[in-house]
């Protein structure tokens, strides 16, 4: 091995030591190519930005939202759940602005059902539901193109690539349903939008915990910064005598040093800058008067819990976004636990108080800044678990299935109503692959198109963001019951 190979490994070795707390990348570098021909079309009060909480292991949405009632749908589900079954005494109730729809066999028919309701850990989110600030999207999941039982079961249509696991389907939920992945629906439309996002120290791009397919765009020119639990990240190490040779270092850096040791300059520069920014931006939103800490206990959250710290991360960086000129962010974050095998019952019932008291101080956070009508807040997760439990005692769980529901929140959002179809609940024909395992009745890309035009994505560049779309009928047809956003 030569002697100048071996520098320039030590080089990148010691480049790659470089980096926020939690390996952020600095969107400087990309930015700059794609924005540099536009001009900002946005101002301070055109501001919208989309907030992604990923529910990852899979969610068991049908105890989440329960059908009630003296109907077949209720009694498909306590025949079916067994052992896992949610008593409806114990649930809160919904009142539905307008009926939900309910397959109810081939041919895409559907019937009527006003009678559902939330877990027991979820009162708020019941509230939030009836008072017309969060909506219900049923049955959602990664397709290709519509599928039935027939096609299923003779293989005569393309499925969803290695369709019930994690890691694939968590990939195709924040991208597209195919295989090799290509780049995250969030990221794509973030390229999409670099109109509304002009500023070059701070992408529009934050992950709150690391990085992930959500974010990662299609021509690789912006990246996404990640920020801790809790708040701005900082250099490691960056302090003291360290500090001042490194700060000493990167000055003598000039246009006649190697360009390695420039591209190394360029990235410490950019990463000082966007910590600055950020830093000052939880400045801004701490000066603002609003008890993050006392709104977030007061709605149940604990403090220790991540998503507590991650959804006040993020509202303070919206509290805070003065000081960059990017009008439409896009934030990710994750909760986990949601591999629910064993114990659903009481391990479901943790998730869900989390869950619940999270999304209310989010919201109660939002309105206190003036943020609610601004922010779009999606939660999703990669698929739904079987109908039928994995045993027949208290400590049964549930397996990987598909169909699953997700839930909107903002003040742009159609609350109060159930979108898409929901499930008959019927085993062993309709929807079932196999133990309550549905096929989707609406896929995501359907979804997450309707949520990128909002943000500010033609209709017309809907369908190169989101290829599938061609295989579906528009996400904006009546027939699709997919109105959760409120048209201007």
């Amino acid at each position: 091995m030569s002697k100048a190979r071996l520098s320039r490994r030590r080089f990148l070795k010691r480049s790659s030591q470089l980096s926020l707390a939690s390996a952020a990348a600095v969107n400087s570098i990309g930015m700059l190519g794609l924005l540099g021909a536009s001009q900002s079309l946005s101002d301070a009060s055109d501001h919208k930005a989309l907030v992604y909480i990923m529910l990852l292991g899979g969610n068991d949405s049908y105890n989440m939202l329960v059908p009630t009632g003296d109907n077949q749908l209720r009694r498909n589900y306590e025949t079916h759940r067994g052992v896992v079954a949610l008593p409806e005494a114990e649930l809160h109730s919904l009142q539905l602005t307008s009926p939900a729809k309910v397959y109810a066999g081939v041919g895409n028919a559907t019937t009527n059902s006003t009678e559902f309701a939330m877990h027991p850990a979820c009162p708020a989110m019941a509230e939030l539901f009836n008072s017309g600030e969060l909506a219900v999207i049923c049955n959602t999941g990664n397709l290709i193109q519509p599928t039935s039982k027939a096609q299923f079961d003779n293989g005569s249509v393309a499925l969803p690539p290695q369709l019930f696991s994690h890691s694939d389907q968590q990939r195709q939920l924040q991208s597209e349903p195919t295989n090799p992945f290509r780049y995250g629906w969030g990221g794509g439309m973030a390229e999409r939008l670099a109109d509304y996002n002009s500023d070059n120290n701070v992408s529009p791009l934050i992950a709150v915990g690391g990085l992930n397919s959500f974010q990662v765009t299609q021509e690789g020119l912006i990246n996404t910064y990640t920020l801790g639990d809790s708040g701005a990240p900082s250099l490691n190490g960056f302090a003291g005598g360290r500090q001042q040779i490194l700060e000493a270092s990167m000055q003598s850096i000039d246009s006649q040093a190697h360009l390695m040791a420039q591209k190394y300059r360029d990235t410490f520069d950019a990463a000082i800058k966007a910590q600055t920014i950020v830093q000052g931006a939880f400045t801004q939103a701490e000066s603002l008067g609003v008890d993050y800490d006392g709104i977030f206990a007061a709605a149940g959250a604990v403090a220790t819990d991540r998503s507590t710290q991650r959804l006040k991360t993020v509202a303070k960086m919206i509290a805070g976004r003065s000081l960059t000129t990017n009008q439409r962010p896009v934030y990710f974050l994750e909760i986990h636990g949601f591999d629910t095998h064993q114990k659903l019952l009481s391990d479901h019932q943790e998730l869900m108080t989390e869950l619940n008291a999270a999304l209310k101080g989010f919201r109660d956070v939002l309105v206190a800044q003036g943020d609610f009508d601004k922010v779009l807040t999606v939660v999703g997760s990669e698929f739904a678990r079987t109908m039928t439990p994995n045993g027949e005692d208290a400590e049964a769980g549930t397996d990987h299935a598909w169909g699953g529901h997700s839930m909107v929140m903002g003040g742009m959002v159609n609350g109060g109503q159930l979108f898409g179809t929901h499930p008959d609940l019927e085993l062993n024909q309709g929807l079932d692959t196999g133990r309550g395992r549905w096929i989707p009745t609406t896929s995501n890309s359907q979804c997450s198109a309707v949520m990128a035009h909002w943000m500010g994505v033609p209709q017309s560049n809907l369908n190169a963001l989101f290829p599938s779309l061609d295989n579906f009928d528009s996400p904006f047809d009546a027939t699709t019951n997919l109105d959760f956003i409120a048209r201007a």
